[in-house]
């Protein structure tokens, strides 16, 4: 019998790397219990030593946090957990849509400092126009430009990049908050796959309760 596991995050107002693994379980039905651990908080100070291998999150644990066994990083807990449950659908079955799939994350997940400095994640804000720079737009053109490719070679009937729902959605649905966040304007088949995503359940789950959130992050509002 697999072990439970338990997916430790922090804000859901602010950690956009927390929201992707816990958005592609929720939405694709793995089940999972959640630890949050607040930034600049007692318990962070307390308990992200035993939580955290990184002293970062996310971290899946599969058993009891800080006993059992953990893996960290965003891009390694999807991994994991396709290896866990093959038939979830974490990654496109068609083996070039898969190896896409993987590009499109990585990518995102070692780039884009310019959107990822300017406009950090914050469901509570409304900042149009803040974190607008001409290295911000070029980011943000190719990063649609990706998916406009991607969409047309791959999307099929689906709403999504690879037509069904996959990590890689997962991984661009707090880049589209902040798109909304800062008033950035999206077009045509980018504009289309933002709605999509900003209308699956498991984002209106996370925003539900981000917005029930009251701490207030310095470092994360730059703008307040």
């Amino acid at each position: 019998m697999a072990e439970p596991l338990t997916l430790v995050i922090a804000n859901k107002n602010y950690s956009s790397w927390s929201s992707r693994p816990w958005l592609a379980m929720t939405e694709l039905g793995i089940a999972f219990a959640e630890r949050m651990v607040k930034f600049e908080s007692e318990d962070w100070a307390q308990n992200i030593a035993a939580l955290s291998p990184s002293r970062l999150v996310p971290v899946l644990w599969e058993g009891a946090p800080g006993r059992g066994f953990a893996t960290f990083d965003t891009l390694a807990i999807i991994e994991r957990l396709h290896e866990l449950f093959p038939d979830k659908g974490l990654w496109p079955k068609d083996a070039r849509a898969r190896a896409r799939a993987r590009s499109l994350a990585a990518d995102f997940h070692a780039g884009y400092r310019a959107v990822r400095g300017a406009m950090p994640m914050n469901l509570h804000g409304s900042f149009p126009g803040k974190g607008m720079s001409p290295e911000v737009a070029q980011e943000i053109e190719r990063l649609t430009e990706h998916w406009t490719r991607t969409r047309h070679e791959f999307g099929g009937a689906g709403p999504f990049l690879f037509g069904a729902y996959c990590a890689t959605d997962a991984y661009f649905t707090p880049v589209v908050s902040r798109f909304v966040t800062y008033g950035v304007e999206l077009e045509g088949e980018a504009h289309d796959y933002q709605d999509a995503l900003l209308r699956t359940e498991s984002y209106a789950a996370w925003r539900k309760a981000a917005l029930e959130e009251t701490e207030f992050v310095a470092a994360d509002e730059p703008y307040a």
